[in-house]
């Protein structure tokens, strides 16, 4: 019976075991001040991998790193591999004509039986801004990147005034 208890409570808490950290896929995106690979961000990423369990897309813990509450910036940590995948995009609330934020906070959906992280707000990247868009973005494989996966958009951002 101690054997059987013991094998049990080995699978049971083997089956929530996170890789740890291996590698950030980008650190920077072109015209953008935000470090994905600071010290700072990188001692986040560990931490969740050794607390956390998936929240989004089955087997990814999704963060935010901004120190506003105004901006959000996302990391998709794979919990397999330990890759952290940075999205491209920053994400803001609700805009008025003038292009001010009205102080509307921005409509974010994620779970973790979804592929889909889905926003309604504004979102910012170098020359590739939209005010006031529905948008969602998803794992892609991606040939071209290193670690052959990226954190992008899955549609173009619809207009939702």
């Amino acid at each position: 019976m101690k054997k059987l208890f013991l094998l049990t409570l080995l699978i049971s808490s083997g089956a929530w075991a996170n890789a740890p950290y291996k590698a950030t896929t980008e650190c920077q995106f072109d015209y953008d001040d935000f470090n994905f690979c600071s010290k700072v961000n990188v001692a986040k990423y560990k931490n969740a991998l050794k607390t956390q369990k998936p929240n989004f897309n089955q087997k990814y813990i999704l963060l935010n790193l901004s120190s506003s509450p105004k901006i959000f910036r996302f990391i998709a940590l794979d919990t397999k591999n330990g890759l952290a995948l940075p999205l491209r995009d920053g994400i803001l609330g609700f805009k008025d004509k003038k292009g001010d934020l009205t102080g509307k906070p921005p409509v974010i959906q994620y779970s973790v039986n979804n592929s889909l992280l889905c926003t309604q707000g504004s979102i910012f990247a170098y020359r590739d801004d939209y005010d006031n868009v529905k948008t969602c973005y998803s794992i892609q494989d991606n040939e071209y990147s290193e670690y052959g996966k990226e954190f992008t958009r899955s549609d173009t951002p619809v207009s939702i005034n």
